[in-house]
């Protein structure tokens, strides 16, 4: 898991394309108790079912999937994606998780957010880019905030986990509003 094939980069993060083995880590990731209650992963995973989801991704023309790594290190730090990108409409959702709560509150988060909006609008030329995330995940709502990201919606007990349903938020960014923040 070297450095080698750097796609985005920050200061502290950069963002490759799945590779031979990264399996494995998105099994733990999604089976880890702390981001299956951010997250909402209901069904166990293993290695060789993360295989065939990546490739199906891989191989999905509206997706793209990188893996997140630390900078320094070259260490995997989770995942994030565009997923059902219309490229028509020009819009997307994103998703990202950052393992470990070693990991959390470093600001790997809020950069990978950060070069993922640039993405969007400066190189695939979206025009929208919107995500949900649960009303409690306090820390995501800031790193979204921070980026440009609103809060457009609450969609009332929209996922079930932990014996309740939850509410989330819908958040969008424009790419005319992210425009304006890149001038500031």
């Amino acid at each position: 898991m070297g450095t080698t094939n750097i796609f985005l980069e920050g200061d502290k993060v950069f963002l490759r394309a799945f590779e031979q083995g990264d399996e494995a880590m998105t099994a733990q990731l999604e089976n880890h108790p702390d981001l299956r209650s951010t997250l909402f992963f209901a069904i166990p995973t293993s290695p060789q079912q993360q295989y065939e989801k990546i490739q199906k991704q891989i191989n999905d023309p509206n997706s793209i999937v990188f893996i997140i790594c630390d900078k320094k290190t070259g260490n995997i730090l989770g995942e994030t994606a565009f997923y059902r990108i219309d490229w028509v409409g020009r819009m997307a959702t994103f998703y990202i998780a950052i393992s470990g709560k070693e990991n959390h509150n470093k600001g790997y988060g809020t950069e990978t957010v950060k070069l993922m909006i640039d993405y969007a609008f400066e190189t695939l030329n979206l025009n929208r880019v919107q995500l949900h995330v649960a009303t409690k995940n306090i820390a995501g709502i800031k790193a979204y905030k921070r980026n440009g990201f609103i809060i457009e919606g609450l969609l009332r007990e929209a996922m079930y986990g932990d014996g309740q349903y939850h509410d989330f938020h819908l958040m969008g960014i424009l790419k005319k509003d992210y425009l304006k923040i890149k001038k500031l």
